[in-house]
């Protein structure tokens, strides 16, 4: 009987300290805030201009695909240009993007994680208002900033900007009108 006693006591005090490692988390509290991306999810295609920083313009076609997985706890974006009267392989750099949201209720904020030209940049993102979603992110030197205004129904409205002097100014680079063509 001690025995058994002394065995129950020593695997209780096992169980404490790994039950104290394992993180809790808010799955109800993070659907809820990923639920508030809702208006982004579907398929769209769109018109965009970019400037690159030599000052030359030139106009693409974007299409972009948002898709919620995990039970809605993961949103992930998918865009791909085509430089219009040049083609770009959107399989090289500067070609697509890829992109997964998810929030961390701890934080009380959104993680927004950007694959592209064959690395991870984590960015800052935030829900700006119900219908503009914003991520932030450090590209060397500088920062860049998108925007996306869902304002106008089935419409994307996208800002791209960049900052050298650590946010206090922007200068537009990117912008991208898109039309819903399918909803999910």
């Amino acid at each position: 009987m001690r025995k058994e006693l002394t065995t129950l006591i020593i695997a209780a005090a096992m169980v404490v300290p790994a039950a104290a490692q394992t993180p809790q988390r808010d799955l109800a509290a993070q659907r809820v805030a990923m639920a508030k991306l809702d208006a982004l999810k579907g398929r769209w295609l769109g018109l965009a201009e970019r400037s690159t920083p030599d000052g030359k313009a030139y106009t693409f076609t974007q299409t972009m695909i948002i898709e919620p997985h995990a039970s809605g706890l993961i949103v992930t974006i998918e865009g791909k240009s085509i430089r219009n009267g040049g083609g770009i392989d959107v399989e090289k750099p500067g070609g697509g993007s890829f992109a997964v949201v998810t929030y961390d209720d701890k934080a009380a904020a959104y993680e927004f994680r950007s694959f592209g030209f064959g690395e991870m940049v984590p960015a800052k993102a935030e829900l700006v208002t119900p219908t503009s979603f914003r991520w932030t992110a450090a590209a060397g030197p500088a920062m860049l900033r998108f925007t996306i205004d869902l304002s106008k129904p089935d419409v994307w409205n996208e800002l791209g900007e960049r900052s050298g002097d650590g946010g206090k100014t922007w200068q537009p680079t990117n912008r991208l009108i898109a039309h819903r063509v399918e909803a999910r």
